[in-house]
């Protein structure tokens, strides 16, 4: 009987703690509502507690060990920076293989290059081209000088200002000679410029400078337009003898040639100053071989049988100009 009695005390008093528990809201949200009960679980509010905080920890550890154990934005440049990473190192490795292709390439081309005349016996080495284009302009203008049996006045001043620009890239052996042609050729532009048609050719301008009283007689002015031809054709003389003794390998020395010319196409027309100067200018003539050189426009060293013969060739046409029109010209003064 007091047994029974026991039992409905306890049912009644938790029936009562049930009732209470619904009409509040704790914060652990404990079950059934109402605060644990430790003297029913065994321990302590503070246990429980920790126990639930415990379980929710190891809840979000699992979480993040699913996904990779770092929050989603974290993980993200996570990603991204090993990435870059993994670039960085593909890149080193890429432009060191480059580097050595390079280098390999470079060794393989200068291989190339210089087993090329090894590979390509028959190929010839490269010739320089000449620089004659002052001899080719003398040789052409000189060329077109005699109509028939006349001498064009303007194309014969037009040659010698081209022969006079050759002749000063001769060298210092004939300075003298081209200073000389120089001034007599400012004599003869100077009139024939005034009246080029009166002087169209070189009898004509004789002629016309006869009947203006410049001359007396056969006595020819010095300020005059056909005494500074004279002149000319008495120099071209003198350097187409000269000229004719290099064309033979085996001729005489310039120097010697030189002076033979002079003693026989100006000499006998000079002062005794005169005299004196131009053979002296005359003894610094070099050889045949340094005369070549320079009308082709190569140095001594460059010199060789081929050169030789290509201006050997455009000397011959000069002389072979010269020749004609000197003996024309010669009839009229």
């Amino acid at each position: 009987m007091r047994r029974n009695i026991r039992i409905n005390n306890y049912i009644l008093t938790i029936t009562a703690l049930v009732s209470i528990g619904h009409q509040f809201q704790f914060a652990d949200a404990s079950p059934l509502g109402f605060p644990p009960l430790p003297f029913i679980r065994g321990g302590s509010a503070t246990t429980a507690t920790k126990t639930r905080k415990t379980k929710q920890q190891h809840q979000r550890q699992r979480r993040q060990r699913k996904t990779g154990g770092l929050p989603g934005p974290l993980k993200l440049v996570g990603n991204v920076k090993q990435g870059l990473d993994k670039i960085g190192g593909n890149i080193q490795n890429d432009w060191k293989k480059i580097s050595k292709g390079m280098q390999t390439v470079q060794g393989n081309i200068g291989k190339f290059v210089v087993n090329i005349p090894k590979a390509l016996p028959f190929l010839p080495p490269r010739k320089r081209q000449l620089k004659c284009s002052k001899l080719d302009d003398v040789c052409k203008t000189f060329s077109a000088c005699l109509k028939g049996r006349e001498v064009d006045t303007a194309q014969l001043i037009k040659a010698c200002r081209a022969h006079l620009i050759f002749m000063k890239s001769g060298g210092s052996s004939l300075r003298l000679v081209a200073k000389d042609l120089e001034s007599n050729l400012q004599k003869a532009e100077k009139p024939f410029k005034k009246s080029p048609k009166q002087g169209k050719t070189l009898s004509s301008l004789l002629e016309s400078e006869r009947e203006a009283g410049i001359h007396q007689g056969n006595v020819l002015k010095e300020q005059s337009a056909a005494m500074g031809l004279l002149w000319i054709r008495r120099s071209l003389a003198f350097q187409l003898d000269l000229y004719s003794s290099l064309i033979a390998q085996n001729g005489p020395h310039p120097r010697d040639a030189a002076y033979e010319a002079y003693s026989k196409h100006l000499s006998p027309f000079h002062g005794w100053a005169l005299r004196k100067v131009f053979p002296a200018s005359l003894s610094q003539m070099p050889g045949r071989q340094a005369f070549i050189a320079k009308f082709g426009g190569v140095s001594l060293e460059e010199l060789n049988d081929e050169y030789d013969r290509e201006i050997v060739k455009k000397l011959k046409a000069l002389v072979a100009a010269w020749d004609p029109l000197i003996n024309t010209w010669e009839k009229d003064f």
